[in-house]
């Protein structure tokens, strides 16, 4: 009851500011293929970076699978995700997330023009780590 009320509090503030960025990512819990869905915005010069749920994605993962999945989540939590605009996007480096023709960015881009991608900063800093860390002699 406690998450489901902060839902709803980040979700009404998404709605009032009438804008939001998008973060998503896959990650294969036992059997499933789950998508955490995150939302930054900013309300009063203050930016929020909040996790709003899990979506199996198990049926596909392919970007038309995923971007269902994702419209659907918003629309089960009562929010009309055609009359708020996604500004910004991040994902991981996974073409189907991030390929410039058919990706996720991609067809969310077709759907709301204004919407940058930006590969996610945190799987930036685990590929340099992993990268350095080929090169560390023992």
């Amino acid at each position: 009851m406690c998450a489901d009320q902060v839902k709803e509090i980040i979700l009404n503030q998404i709605v009032n500011v009438g804008f939001f960025a998008i973060m998503c990512d896959e990650a294969r819990c036992y059997r499933e293929e789950q998508l955490s869905i995150c939302v930054r915005y900013v309300v009063d010069l203050q930016v929020y970076e909040r996790f709003i749920g899990f979506v199996n994605v198990s049926s596909g993962q392919d970007a038309n699978n995923i971007l269902a999945a994702i419209t659907d989540f918003f629309k089960t939590q009562t929010i009309d995700i055609s009359t708020l605009k996604i500004i910004a996007q991040s994902f991981d480096g996974a073409s189907v997330m991030s390929g410039r023709l058919n990706g996720v960015q991609a067809k969310i881009k077709e759907l709301y023009p204004s919407a940058i991608y930006t590969h996610c900063m945190a799987h930036r800093l685990n590929l340099v780590v992993v990268d350095m860390c080929k090169n560390i002699k023992v």
